[in-house]
């Protein structure tokens, strides 16, 4: 007869594997953290797998993967994180959010500040799954908004756009272009950095880009000469693009969500500045501002779960 373990037991085994690996990780050799006000950590799709999707996917300690992510992000000690949605695995079922509900009281507990924007999986459920995103971070996430982090602005977008209503889709990019103009204006914003969860442009054989993205807030990032990068998720990889004109994108959907496979080398139509080989399976983004420039470096690991960090690239800033 096989052994069932509690929901009750379960949580508290990821509480402790959470706490544990941060003990680990400080026993290890890593430097002391020193929280630095000019870094900025981003992490997207660290929903747990849902049943279809590791019927039709291949999990691999998916969940493993997202609580030593979580574990290593607290013991950095950040001050600001981003959370570029799929949080949970279906936003209605209430048991889905423990996992980011302790990783996000840990947070809290060491000083950061969290802010997010909804994914698909959010809206699973409809009202009670934004009920429990709202819960969360408050209405202002549903609809856009800004966050000023030293001289760099990240505007935070909501790119549900088929769950949205006209309207709502209607005010939000009102919303976006006025705050662009403005930005432009702002002698204090020195870098403006665009957050979505669907990405624009992406080699997944699962998601693929996002046209909605693509053709409503590309040309508004695009024309702004301020804006030096826009991040978003939903691609379960990690994927680089650049465009002219000092215009960069950067696909972090590795959060602990079921790897997706990228198209073949010859069907591809964006071509990627980042070989497979060197790229982390699971990762979060940690973007740090120096005098002129914005690093961006990928924190995570492969197979065999052993952290490195990827030097992503080096952004010039105006």
């Amino acid at each position: 007869m096989k052994h069932l373990i509690s929901p009750h037991v379960a949580h508290l085994f990821r509480t402790l594997l959470i706490i544990v690996v941060s003990v680990i990780h400080g026993a290890g050799g890593f430097a002391q953290a020193v929280p630095d006000p000019k870094e900025i950590y981003l992490i997207s799709d660290v929903q747990e797998p849902m049943r279809v999707e590791k019927w039709v996917g291949k999990p691999y300690r998916n969940e493993e993967a997202t609580d030593s992510l979580y574990a290593d992000m607290v013991r950095l000690k950040p001050r600001q994180v981003f959370l570029l949605g799929d949080l949970a695995s279906a936003g209605s079922n209430n048991r889905a959010w423990a996992p980011l509900d302790r990783f996000l009281n840990a947070l809290h507990r060491a000083g950061a500040q969290v802010h997010a924007i909804p994914g698909n999986h959010e809206y699973m459920g409809e009202k009670e799954g934004m009920r429990n995103f709202t819960r969360r971070f408050g209405e202002k996430s549903l609809h856009g908004y800004c966050v000023r982090v030293d001289s760099m602005v990240l505007v935070m977008l909501n790119s549900n756009f088929k769950k949205l209503r006209p309207e709502e889709v209607s005010k939000q990019l009102v919303w976006y272009n006025t705050v662009m103009d403005s930005l432009e204006d702002d002698r204090v914003t020195r870098a403006i950095i665009v957050c979505t969860h669907h990405a624009p442009f992406s080699n997944s054989r699962v998601v693929g880009s996002s046209a909605p993205v693509a053709g409503l807030i590309v040309p508004g990032f695009e024309k702004s000469k301020k804006t030096v990068l826009l991040i978003s998720g939903h691609s379960h990889n990690l994927e680089y693009f650049a465009r002219p004109r000092g215009k960069h994108f950067l696909v972090i959907g590795g959060g602990g969500g079921i790897a997706q496979p990228l198209l073949a080398m010859d069907k591809r139509v964006h071509h990627d500045l980042l070989g497979q080989e060197v790229k982390p399976l699971y990762f979060y983004l940690v973007m740090k501002r120096k005098e002129n420039s914005l690093e961006l470096v990928a924190r995570g690991f492969k197979r065999d779960f052993r952290f490195f960090e990827l030097e992503i690239a080096t952004l010039t800033l105006n």
